[in-house]
């Protein structure tokens, strides 16, 4: 029997003091933005059974059914720069990869795909996106919002994802405690979060790459915010977690936001 969400209650210092719990949501990350304009403090998780609109990355639809994953919202208002914000993505993608190690078998393959997926056997488990309030030229508060399909089973993934997509109930055999599995991510999470504000990036990057497979693949970068696609092999990330993609005429691009498809061949 799945434990009711509302019986959440991690062992952390500030991240999820308060957590706000719902059964059905639009979206959890506008709850949080709405929560933010409202005075809400630092730390505050909104957690939701089932999203009827949740957001993907780059404005995209997230599948979200209920009863099923876990889909949350954290607001964030510690002072950090703009160009600092990205960093919390990273954090989040290690404190998901780290928590379904956890969780899973050994035998299940945990990898990172830049910048934001965690995937297990080479499919897409979880996602993780993030936004920011600017007042006066600078970071009122942050959003950071992460998804992860938790006891899904395969005949519930819609079409198009079916070959692309997969849940750790699935990976591993065999269905998860939601709510242990949520107290764990978020422990971790503000382990990660801490390190940040701790001006530790060096550390969270290194973890991040850990479980960063992408290295030596070739790959296309393309979407919002790139004025052309970037075709060619992955050299690795910089200090800043940007992605060094070696192109086909020579020169090593930055890469700071996008798309990434591997090509034909390359898993």
């Amino acid at each position: 029997m799945d434990r009711p969400l509302a019986e959440l209650t991690p062992r952390t210092r500030w991240l999820g003091q308060p957590i706000e719990v719902h059964d059905v949501v639009d979206s959890t990350n506008r709850i949080a933005e709405q929560r933010g304009i409202e005075g809400a403090p630092d730390g505050l998780v909104v957690l939701a059974d089932r999203q009827t609109a949740g957001r993907g990355r780059l404005g995209r639809s997230f599948f979200s059914p209920g009863g099923r994953s876990l889909y949350l919202s954290v607001l964030l208002r510690a002072e950090l720069p703009l160009e600092h914000m990205h960093r919390h993505v990273f954090a989040a993608a290690v404190a998901v990869a780290e928590s379904a190690r956890a969780f899973l078998p050994a035998s299940c393959r945990i990898e990172l795909k830049w910048p934001n997926d965690v995937l297990v056997d080479g499919r897409k488990t979880s996602g993780i996106n993030s936004s920011v309030q600017l007042e006066g030229g600078g970071v009122r508060f942050g959003v950071l919002g992460v998804g992860v399909n938790v006891n899904l089973e395969s005949s519930e993934l819609p079409p198009e994802l079916a070959e692309i997509a997969t849940s750790l109930r699935i990976a591993g055999g065999k269905s998860l405690d939601r709510v242990a599995f949520g107290e764990a991510l978020l422990e971790r999470l503000e382990t990660e979060i801490d390190a940040l504000r701790a001006g530790e990036f060096a550390g969270v990057l290194e973890r991040f790459r850990r479980s960063f497979t992408m290295a030596g693949k070739q790959v296309r970068v393309g979407g919002p915010g790139l004025a052309r696609e970037v075709i060619g092999t992955v050299r690795g990330l910089d200090e800043e977690g940007a992605l060094l993609v070696e192109t086909r005429t020579g020169p090593v691009e930055r890469v700071l936001a996008g798309d990434v498809t591997l090509l034909r061949g390359e898993r």
